[in-house]
């Protein structure tokens, strides 16, 4: 996000992104039926709301455009379908054992550095490019603690550079959020677990307060989504924006926060699981605020 973007953004919000009291506002939903992917869980999209970045949990990298009706999106246009790679510059994919591909979240710099965890075989790897090996970053102790397939889920960068990322399920104290200080993690504190939901993405404001996606299965039939926003600086802080009905959607797994004229939005994706029952779903809300938003003004770029 450009330095003007997140001004006349701050600006919407009187410096702060929200307030106790908003709620998102369901703004449409885009059903895929391409058959050129399987599992959709890692999500980025551009800051005009126009393209997307994606990754699935069987180890593909994937850009394309969004078409969109008004504000909705009325199609989705594949630019590059592109295998991810590992530090041998070999597909994660063409491993013997699956849980090598198992890429579950995604976050992009500003410098076009991307960063992708990885569930079951616990990682997190930073990428120059899509086309790239991944570089190797040294594991926390704990990324391996958590039960096989319920480890890391949800990738998200700050505004000031700083990566983090959470597992599916909690430890005994909380889901412990995990901080990339340089080359080394660290646990920055733990979020309290609320309603038994596991969290499966997360994203960044422009002001820094973290947006987690949450799910639930019940009876094995049914899904249900919510979103909670938490206060990094105070993670007891925090508050369930959105809670939807049981079957509401398909298996929601990624989430990208953006902006445009009205203020935030909010892009989300379902994960297929490798079903031709399933559609991969595109769901699109808006943040709308307690209070009245003041006027935008004009900022020259810094």
């Amino acid at each position: 996000m450009s330095k003007k973007i997140l001004a006349l953004a701050l600006l919407a919000f009187g410096g702060c992104s929200s307030a106790p009291g908003d709620r998102l506002v369901h703004i449409g939903t885009f059903n895929w039926d391409s058959p050129s992917f399987t599992g959709l869980s890692g999500l980025e999209i551009t800051d005009d709301g126009a393209g997307f970045l994606a990754i699935s949990d069987r180890g593909w990298f994937m850009s394309g455009r969004f078409e969109r009706e008004e504000d909705r999106i009325s199609g989705v246009l594949l630019d590059r379908l592109l295998p991810i790679l590992g530090q041998d510059n070999l597909p994660v994919a063409a491993r013997r054992l699956g849980d090598w591909s198992d890429a579950e979240g995604l976050a992009l710099a500003p410098d076009g550095t991307y960063w992708i965890s990885f569930e079951r075989w616990a990682r997190v790897a930073r990428y120059t490019a899509p086309d790239q090996p991944a570089q190797w970053i040294r594991d926390h102790p704990s990324f391996y603690k958590q039960r096989h397939n319920r480890q890391l889920e949800a990738l998200a960068l700050h505004p000031d550079g700083t990566l983090f990322t959470l597992p599916e399920q909690p430890f005994k104290k909380g889901f412990p959020l995990y901080r990339l200080d340089g080359e080394t993690w660290s646990i920055a504190g733990r979020l309290p677990k609320r309603n038994g939901f596991a969290i499966v993405g997360a994203d960044f404001d422009a002001t820094g307060q973290l947006y987690l996606l949450e799910r639930k299965l019940f009876l094995g039939l049914w899904w249900q989504n919510r979103i909670r926003r938490v206060d990094p600086q105070d993670l007891s802080r925090d508050e369930i924006l959105w809670t939807g009905g049981l079957g509401e959607y398909n298996n929601i797994e990624g989430i990208s926060i953006w902006y445009d004229e009205t203020g935030l939005r909010m892009t989300l994706v379902s994960d297929n699981n490798g079903s031709k029952k399933e559609l991969t779903q595109f769901v699109e809300y808006r943040l709308e605020p307690s209070s009245p938003v003041p006027p935008v003004v004009a900022v020259a770029d810094q």
